[in-house]
């Protein structure tokens, strides 16, 4: 959808059902600290990441957290690039500048969009040239160090009935009325758009009488086929926002949802799909969306795995009718998978410029610890492929790319980042999701983009050992064993040294549920399973300890800078060492 107005059209639709009268480092030991670097700057090769996602695969899951393949959580800060005509990615500007400078900025995955006519523009019809550029894209990302999620794109059903998405051949309106309803209320006020979801849930048969969902599960066999030995792929979006079509009104209501259209519509297309890239031998994650409405942060959602498969789970949008319902999107989430035991993952966010919008909404997904990709490289980021970030987009480029934690040696209990200050903080249990302890010798990394620390970085642990050379766009740790819950602080070289402490979280002025809590973790022993503690600071769906992971008091700060006698291991580790500035793409796209 178009740049600066996502966020606002879905109040516009509410508004409209409304009035239709429904109800709505450093690379020094632990306990000493290092000397100033005379590491030289970086170039723009050493800018890269060390540790590159794509390099973690096969992507898996472990309850709601992404896991990588030697079973390390795995938290990431994405993107989509999605190009809603006929155009392939490399056709639309989608070059190697483009992926070369996301990676070099930290970030690690790309929603890869294509949509059902471009691979399919006549019934039965592969177009060959369409899917062998799409696959070069993505074999360029994964080159690149990135992972991709591969989504099946649309808005408003299709370009016949003045949007995108599937052809004309597959737009069986029953004789239903065009109204040329324009982006954004045509969900609502188009009588044809309705009907085509109504015939497509309806699985009606089209062209050659053969089923409209039998035809895109083609699309995904041929897709799948080409893609099924690729570690780094992320997963599979089933369907970009799928509308419930004309009977929309339970879908949109507060509380339940629409249980029966979920069971009725979602959940056999979804399994369908599921079956089509499993058949084709693609055993990567498979991601079912739920209703649009959904993001409004109203309804819930009782979508069911993916055909059942235990190697799936929700790709979800954070659109809500306004800020304060940016966390209950997020709970609701969590609540779908404490129930269903599927994989979160939300893949798209903001559509819109500016920096504080930008910044709030990832606090609250470090908030939750899940794992992120903003809308879109080609829209809110960069909209010349042909240059660099301009003067406008530069400060929100600044509040997309932050250091953040990428593959954690046992399960995540909190992360901040303030922007101001460019100083992140993180802890983690070093027990995994599974309950499994972590060896000792196992990494935690983080991604530490060059355009965030021009001029260098400093870490400070508690309970861990930076093993990363100084200012590494990879920073490794591992956890000392002096305590449960390690923490590190990576804060600008030329900055004060900062407190340890999180700071104080606002909370929305209504409750949520579940909602979280101000209060740092209480000091006590880990609970069995090892996961997030369940008090604001991590989800609280059901797979996370009834208390605080937090050290205790041997090993807690006094004073938020160093750590009591009892943890002398724990001493900050502070790095000095020039970097460089952020790498600067040709763009030739």
């Amino acid at each position: 959808m178009k740049t600066h107005t996502r966020h606002r059209w879905f109040a516009a639709l509410i508004a409209a059902v409304a009035i239709a009268g429904l109800s709505l480092s450093s690379g020094t030991s632990v306990g000493a600290q290092s000397t100033p670097s005379t590491v030289p700057a970086a170039t723009p090769e050493t800018a890269t990441p060390e540790v590159q996602p794509a390099s973690l695969g096969p992507i898996g899951h472990q309850g709601r957290w992404l896991t990588t393949a030697d079973g390390r959580v795995l938290m990431l800060n994405g993107t989509n690039f999605v190009d809603k005509n006929l155009f392939t990615p490399a056709g639309y500007g989608f070059e190697e500048d483009d992926a070369q400078w996301l990676a070099a900025n930290g970030f690690d995955a790309v929603r890869l969009g294509f949509n059902a006519g471009a691979v399919m523009p006549t019934p039965g019809v592969i177009d060959t040239a369409y899917v062998d550029s799409f696959v070069e894209t993505v074999e360029l990302l994964e080159a690149n160090g990135l992972l991709v999620l591969i989504d099946l794109h649309q808005d408003g059903w299709g370009p016949s009935l003045g949007s995108n998405g599937f052809p004309e051949w597959m737009t069986l309106t029953h004789g239903a009325e065009n109204t040329g309803t324009p982006f954004p209320l045509y969900y609502l006020t188009n009588p044809a758009i309705q009907v085509a979801f109504d015939s497509f849930w309806a699985n009606e048969k089209g062209p050659g009488d053969v089923p409209l969902q039998d035809r895109v599960a083609t699309v995904f066999d041929v897709m799948a086929q080409r893609l099924a030995g690729s570690d780094a792929i992320l997963g599979w979006d089933l369907l970009n926002e799928p509308w419930p079509g004309t009977n929309f009104g339970p879908c949109i209501e507060s509380g339940p949802g629409c249980p029966a259209q979920d069971k009725a519509s979602l959940d056999p297309y979804y399994s369908r799909m599921t079956g089509a890239i499993r058949n084709a031998g693609a055993e990567q994650l498979v991601f079912g969306e739920p209703w649009v409405l959904f993001n409004f942060g109203e309804p819930d959602t009782n979508i069911a795995l993916p055909g059942g498969d235990a190697n799936s789970g929700l790709s979800f949008h954070v659109y809500p009718l306004s800020d304060d319902k940016v966390p209950v999107v997020m709970d609701k989430a969590e609540a779908w998978s404490a129930t269903t035991g599927g994989a979160l993952l939300n893949t798209e966010f903001g559509a819109n410029p500016d920096p504080k919008f930008t910044d709030m909404n990832i606090k609250e997904f470090d908030r939750a610890l899940i794992p992120w990709m903003h809308w879109a490289y080609n829209e809110n980021t960069i909209e010349d492929l042909k240059a660099p970030p301009s003067d406008h987009e530069a400060d929100n480029v600044d509040a997309l790319v932050r250091p953040h934690p990428l593959a954690i040696g046992g399960t995540p209990t909190r992360l901040d980042y303030d922007l101001p200050t460019r100083v992140m903080r993180f802890t983690w249990d070093t027990t995994g999701p599974d309950g499994t302890q972590f060896p000792a010798d196992t990494e935690t990394v983080f991604q530490v983009a060059p355009r965030t620390y021009p001029k260098g970085y400093k870490v400070l642990t508690v309970g861990a050992t930076v093993t990363s050379e100084p200012n590494a766009a990879s920073l490794t740790v591992v956890a000392d064993g002096s305590t449960a819950e390690p923490k590190v602080v990576v804060y600008p070289a030329d900055s004060p040294t900062p407190s340890l402490d999180f700071p104080e979280v606002e909370l929305p002025a209504t409750p949520t549920t579940p909602g979280p809590s101000t209060d740092e973790p209480p000091a006590a022993e880990p609970s069995s399973n090892g996961n997030a503690p369940s008090n604001g600071n991590a989800p609280s769906d059901g797979n996370a300890p009834s208390n605080g992971n937090a050290p205790s008091d041997g090993n807690q700060p006094t004073d938020g800078n160093q750590p009591t006698a009892g943890n002398e291991a724990g001493a900050p580790v502070v790095s000095t060492g020039p970097i460089t500035a952020p790498l600067t793409p040709r763009f030739t796209g």
